[in-house]
């Protein structure tokens, strides 16, 4: 049986189309009527879910582009902000202060990276872990540096704004929720683009069982007919 991918899913419908224009514009027995009726009703949904399909990836694409609007495309975004964070401890505590090092490793983490301590340069290997690049664990990690920046209390003053820790919570709140909306909808659209190649599933099998009952009547001797197998779907 044939999938139901994308690159035949106009195919499929277009053939399914034809197939039923066929049937319809025949002299059928009754016996065909509930076959035909389910084909009618799978091409009709499968439309409806494609429309559905198209909206989706839409907003899909628009949430991923806002979400990376907000880590890194923007003047202000969050990574372009932890730069000036990193720059900012260092200048205000110390290069290899304590507080230096912690936000160190916050920023690498945010950023993919593994930091090695206590090794010489040449030795430091900065490996990228795929589970820090994925949005949910940068907003986590951010989180918690956001965190260990308010446990400095007042020592913490910087006199960027995009630095404060109120503006930082602001951008992550944000992030948050984009993201979110990021995951619900690539859930949705995987629903629905499940739910469609069953329906297309079902589509093709009503076909072949027309295509094998005409072939056992018949109807499979009249001109009009001699094209089924053209029909793929």
């Amino acid at each position: 049986m044939r999938s139901c991918s994308e690159s035949g899913f106009t195919s499929k419908v277009i053939n399914a189309e034809k197939l039923l224009t066929l049937l319809e514009q025949t002299a059928l027995p009754s016996e065909f009527n509930p076959t035909i009726n389910e084909l009618k009703t799978a091409i009709a949904t499968i439309k409806k879910q494609n429309a559905v399909i198209i909206l989706k990836k839409q907003h899909y694409s628009q949430t991923v582009e806002d979400l990376k609007q907000l880590f890194v495309s923007k003047d202000n975004a969050i990574r372009k902000r932890l730069s000036l964070i990193g720059a900012y401890v260092k200048t205000h505590y110390g290069k290899t202060s304590k507080e230096a090092i912690q936000v160190s490793d916050y920023i690498s983490e945010i950023r993919g990276s593994n930091r090695v301590h206590n090794v010489g340069n040449s030795s430091v290997k900065n490996n990228i872990n795929q589970s820090y690049l994925s949005y949910t664990s940068q907003i986590r990690l951010f989180s918690e540096l956001i965190q260990y920046l308010k446990s400095l209390d007042k020592t913490y003053t910087p006199s960027n704004k995009n630095l404060t820790v109120a503006a930082l919570l602001s951008i992550q709140e944000k992030a948050t929720y984009v993201n979110d909306a990021v995951i619900v909808t690539y859930t949705e659209l995987l629903q629905i683009k499940n739910t469609r190649k069953e329906t297309c599933t079902r589509l093709t099998q009503l076909a072949q069982e027309i295509k094998s009952h005409i072939k056992k009547t018949d109807y499979n001797q009249l001109p009009e007919f001699r094209h089924l197998r053209s029909f793929k779907i």
